[in-house]
This record gives structure tokens, C-alpha cells and sequence, in this order.
């Protein structure tokens, strides 16, 4: 069963900061997470009608 699009984009985000001196505003965070949750939203769909 696949992962929640939501947890695996905070996920990603979270990694990807790990390391910068400065943690992003709340509004940037919660933009990237939103994006990021398209992105995966989206691959799942393409991978889905590429399996079928």
C-alpha cells in the first residue's frame, strides 16, 4: 500500500532542509510541502497508467 502523498512530501522537505542554517518561514515550508505533495500526487497517477 503506498504511502499518504502529505507525510511523504514532509518528509522529503524535511530532508532536504537538513543542514541550512536557516529554517524557511512557515509560509514557504508549508508552500514547498504543498507542492512537493503535487509533485508525488501526480508521479503516482503517471506510474499507475504506465503499469497500465
Amino acid at each position: 500500500m503506498a504511502k499518504d502523498p502529505s507525510e511523504q512530501a514532509k518528509k522529503f522537505i524535511d530532508a532536504s532542509l537538513k543542514g541550512r542554517a536557516k529554517p524557511p518561514s512557515k509560509a514557504a515550508y508549508a508552500r514547498a510541502i504543498r507542492l512537493a505533495r503535487m509533485a508525488i500526487e501526480e508521479l503516482a497517477l503517471v506510474a499507475s497508467r504506465v503499469r497500465s
